[in-house]
């Protein structure tokens, strides 16, 4: 259970933070780790890219992996940019390259996304061990392979309204809105968020989340002071916009359910805290029975359903085409099947040490 937990908090999050620019020079043999039409992906990529999730998991109190679970990590690792150098060699050879425009876009809308001023994004790179231009490449390819996406995949997805309606009758149990609560929230930490007007320390949390409260006692927007002030920049970039709750969701200790269930709409809780963290919600909708959902209002929800379905489908047979056509020489692989008693004799990786409290194997 434990190698499945690992493998798939692998993820693999390669669209975002994988795929290094293609080497300048040719790596020395022991560094190839596959080629795909002499494309060469080196041993050094994949290793950056396992130990940034080994970070992630001892952070989260996890125990380092094995060398079996190392071993298969690598594995599907560099099956994630074998893929990815196949789409995006078929995207160059097809003329889908993006323009210099498109790439600075893509650059602001990954920092805007994630709330980045210019000192968090170079903060970002460092983390992720990567130049501004090796991020601007890695950019470059993924607008590349979206271009692709949407060339082959996008225009061949239709959804009519017969196949709408009989979705609808065939789950209309999951087409019911539940009691609950429709929520916006302003949120405050200790830590360092690389956001602008970030909180540092305990002290300077609890008095930034109350001079938020007075703010908004005074009859500030919520929506607007969300924005600029809050920590989380998901919900911040929506105004606070947090989502639905179920009125008995377990996401609650009983104390907050009960001070949500005396509340009004439009109405703003004290500063609460949970955590290290502080939290300012608004009741922005309080639906007090189930109700079943006409087709009507889940029309547009059940049309992206099936768009999303039939998408995933047809990206997954591009992929297997681009595959298809591509010379691919998994030079890791084969080391591995011909020295298994240590997996090819790979260089160790540093494995960062979980936190004392919280350790789980």
């Amino acid at each position: 259970m434990r190698r499945i937990a690992f493998l798939s908090a692998l993820g693999i999050s390669l669209m975002l933070s994988a795929c290094k620019d293609r080497p300048q020079s040719r790596a020395t043999a022991e560094d190839v780790a596959a080629r795909v039409n002499g494309v060469e992906i080196t041993i050094s990529e994949v290793d950056r890219l396992v130990e940034q999730q080994l970070r992630a998991s001892a952070q989260q109190g996890q125990a380092p992996p094995t060398p079996a679970e190392l071993a298969a990590a690598r594995l599907q690792v560099l099956e994630g940019l074998i893929t990815q150098e196949a789409l995006y060699q078929k995207a160059e050879r097809l003329g889908l390259l993006p323009t210099e425009e498109e790439i600075i876009q893509g650059v602001q809308q990954f920092k805007r996304e994630r709330g980045l001023s210019e000192e968090g994004f170079q903060r970002t790179l460092r983390e992720l061990g990567q130049t501004e231009e090796q991020f601007r490449r890695e950019i470059r390819r993924q607008l590349a392979i979206r271009k692709l996406f949407d060339r082959e995949v996008t225009p061949r997805i239709t959804v009519t309204d017969r196949e709408i309606e009989e979705f609808y009758k065939a789950n209309k149990a999951q087409f019911v809105e539940r009691r609950g609560f429709a929520l916006s929230r302003i949120l405050v930490t200790p830590e360092r968020d690389n956001v602008p007007d970030d909180a540092i320390g305990a002290e300077a949390a609890e008095r930034k989340i109350r001079e938020i409260h007075e703010q908004l006692r005074r009859g500030a927007d919520f929506a607007t002071v969300a924005a600029r002030r809050s920590e989380d920049p998901l919900t911040a970039a929506r105004g606070g916009e947090w989502g639905f709750f179920p009125e008995m969701t377990e996401q609650f200790p009983e104390a907050l359910r009960a001070r949500l269930l005396a509340m009004r709409e439009g109405d703003i809780t004290e500063p609460i805290r949970i955590g290290n963290a502080w939290l300012i919600l608004k009741l922005v909708r309080r639906i007090q029975r189930d109700r079943e959902l006409t087709l009507d209002e889940v029309r547009a929800q059940i049309a992206e359903e099936l768009r999303g379905q039939r998408e995933q489908v047809l990206q997954t047979a591009v992929t297997r085409l681009a595959l298809a056509e591509s010379r691919i020489e998994n030079v890791l692989a084969q080391r591995m099947l011909e020295n298994p008693a240590n997996f090819g004799g790979l260089r160790p990786i540093a494995l960062p040490t979980p936190p004392a409290s919280g350790q789980s194997r």
